[in-house]
């Protein structure tokens, strides 16, 4: 049985993480959570602190790989109806030195072969009030940067045909209800 599979994007303290706790606790065993290469990358002891041209492709080399080996897993293994990866393989083009299309034919892939991995796209937006915005240890953009990472993702998503786009908002609350209102369409079909 093919399981659909959903990409949950957005930029920097969007929600995402938060959003798969929600989508955890509301559907159970009907999904399967792919959790975020990068925050296990960087969280595991690759070197951040320098934004040079090397480690930022190294980075993104290893996470577009580790992207696609975790919902790879998660596919042979869950017997979910559907897999939410936490970003998808598209992601890491926004952050390639060399631009979007130098991305992915160092990949030996297309943007189009990776967007048709999805059956949705759910992007979800930081919040617009610098209030709510968190730094810590994995996320270390300013809100400038995130917002800016947010529009480079939102346009490489634009061609996906199943794409829902959640802004930001100052109470998660709301963004949850949308959330859980796409993925149960998607989970019945």
């Amino acid at each position: 049985m093919k399981r659909k599979k959903i990409a949950l994007t957005g930029g920097p303290n969007s929600g995402k993480t938060t959003a798969l706790s929600v989508l955890k606790e509301t559907f159970g065993p009907q999904v399967e959570l792919v959790r975020e290469a990068a925050t296990l990358i960087f969280s595991g002891g690759f070197p951040r602190q320098d934004n040079s041209r090397p480690h930022i492709e190294a980075a993104q080399k290893i996470i577009f790989f580790a992207t696609q080996q975790m919902e790879s897993l998660a596919e042979k293994s869950s017997d979910a109806q559907l897999i939410v990866c936490d970003r998808g393989t598209v992601d890491a083009a926004v952050y390639w030195p060399g631009g979007i299309d130098d991305f992915f034919k160092q990949m030996n892939t297309t943007l189009e072969e990776q967007l048709a991995r999805y059956d949705a796209v759910l992007h979800l937006s930081p919040p617009e009030n610098p209030a709510f915005y968190q730094s810590t240890h994995v996320r270390t953009e300013s809100l400038e940067q995130a917002f800016e990472i947010d529009r480079k993702i939102l346009q490489i998503w634009d061609k996906h045909p199943n794409r829902k786009i959640i802004g930001g908002t100052e109470h998660f609350f709301e963004k949850a209800e949308a959330i859980k209102d796409f993925v149960e369409k998607i989970i019945k079909g």
